[in-house]
């Protein structure tokens, strides 16, 4: 994907966005200045990975990790691919997606990951799935947990908010069961936490 087709595709989405879904960004300075990150967000409508890289400044490219059956939407597709979309299939290991993460954060971007693996329209605290945090932990990369305060409605606004990063230093690069099930709980919580800050 080239830098020119990312910037068409950035520049083209967030006017529309902003006309559609007033919003208010907070925690931008959480995000790495440089270097590969993880992004993982809660998941309320498939216009999220959209909606989310029209949010983070353009200097700070982004690839996400979504499901496949987006790249097979007509109108979706060219946005969807332009932005760094990686598709994923749900069904299976996807091992091609995982290698193409690892390259993505090897190379030094941010790749945004939705650990509920499916959409939670009314913002409902769903299971997350480990894949988000067995890449951070492969790759060494800092967490950083986002909120979007949905639904989507039209002229309605959509808040996104970034956390600080999260540290999982304690956890090594280990991926067994246990280490991937207590580091998820740790994302799961810092995601729902900017939730109820969104609340208050």
């Amino acid at each position: 994907m080239g830098k020119k087709f990312y910037s068409f595709c950035w520049v083209a989405l967030r006017p529309v966005f902003d006309l559609l879904y007033p919003r208010r960004v907070t925690g931008l300075e959480n995000l790495p200045a440089e270097g590969g990150f993880v992004l993982c967000i809660n998941h309320c409508s498939a216009l999220d990975p959209l909606f989310v890289s029209s949010r983070i400044p353009r200097k700070r490219r982004m690839y996400f990790m979504a499901k496949k059956e987006l790249f097979e939407h007509k109108l979706l597709r060219p946005f969807v691919v332009g932005l760094g979309g990686i598709p994923v299939d749900r069904g299976n290991a996807d091992l091609t997606a995982i290698r193409t993460s690892m390259k993505v954060l090897k190379d030094g971007y941010g790749l945004g990951i939705f650990p509920q693996g499916t959409r939670s329209k009314d913002n409902t605290p769903t299971p997350m799935l480990p894949g988000a945090a067995m890449i951070a932990l492969r790759g060494g990369v800092p967490v950083i947990p986002a909120y979007i305060d949905g639904p989507y409605r039209l002229f309605h606004r959509v808040d996104i908010h970034f956390g600080a990063p999260l540290d999982l230093s304690d956890f090594g690069r280990r991926c067994d069961h246990d280490t991937l099930v207590a580091a998820t709980d740790r994302i799961a919580r810092a995601i729902w936490a900017l939730r109820d800050c969104a609340k208050s």
